[in-house]
């Protein structure tokens, strides 16, 4: 998955926030989608094309991402880090239906392959979402094509990537973790956006309670959300989190 970088050039996915406005205001109306790279931490660094871009009170707001997407292991488990939060979903279907996956028998007898989102966000990016991906169409393409950051998450419930969705949008529902140290006989995907911590200072605590999700989770994904969170800072968090 993603062996090129491509560019949205379309009224699409990421690409049609705001895009009439943006064309009036001399956009170049495309926005950058990475290819993947399978390295380390060290290597989430901030890229040079513009990966989303909204238009305000008659003003261009251009945001530049990440680089790469970067797949790593962290502690015998696939972290993804993305800058888009719907291109997670592309690796959630990568786990799902991966043979690898299914081979270690992490699907409980008479549960089918059920799998737990853990979704850390501020948002819920739960906006109506009808698509459905269909078995000829590419994961990619459905991404790109037909979610956006805002509505990826009915997508992959439509089309059976995720069954079940547990929002942790709050302090006290992060704490909550910690308190109940939740155990799950379904497989268990965590998904943070590091714009969960953008009004606030996320604490050593905080760091401990997600390593410890982690632990219990088939794959991560992360997503550094540049529209939501400075970027510096994200890659920062991330580094953090994965010490």
């Amino acid at each position: 998955m993603y062996k090129d970088w491509i560019f949205i050039t379309e009224p699409i996915g990421n690409n049609i926030f705001s895009h009439d406005k943006r064309i009036a205001l001399w956009s170049t109306w495309k926005i950058y989608v990475p290819s993947l790279i399978k390295w380390s931490v060290e290597d989430v660094e901030i890229g040079t094309e513009i990966a989303f871009e909204e238009a305000e009170n008659g003003k261009l707001i251009s945001c530049i991402w990440l680089k790469h997407f970067v797949q790593l292991e962290y502690h015998g488990k696939q972290i993804f880090i993305v800058d888009n939060h719907n291109h997670a979903l592309s690796f959630r279907y990568w786990t799902k239906w991966s043979t690898p996956f299914k081979e270690r028998g992490r699907y409980p007898e008479g549960m089918g392959d059920f799998l737990t989102l853990i979704h850390i966000d501020q948002h819920s990016d739960t906006k109506d979402n009808t698509n459905i991906l269909s078995q000829d169409e590419e994961i990619e393409d459905f991404v790109n094509k037909k979610t956006n950051v805002g509505n990826f998450i009915p997508a992959a419930i439509n089309s059976w990537i995720i069954n079940e969705v547990i929002q942790v949008r709050t302090d006290t529902k992060l704490q909550e973790f910690a308190i109940r140290n939740p155990q799950s006989d379904n497989p268990i995907i965590l998904d943070i956006d590091i714009d969960f911590r953008v009004d606030k200072e996320a604490t050593e605590n905080d760091f401990e309670i997600i390593r410890n999700l982690i632990t219990k989770a088939e794959i991560v994904t992360i997503a550094t959300s540049p529209y939501f969170i400075d970027q510096t800072k994200a890659i920062e968090i991330i580094k953090k989190i994965l010490q």
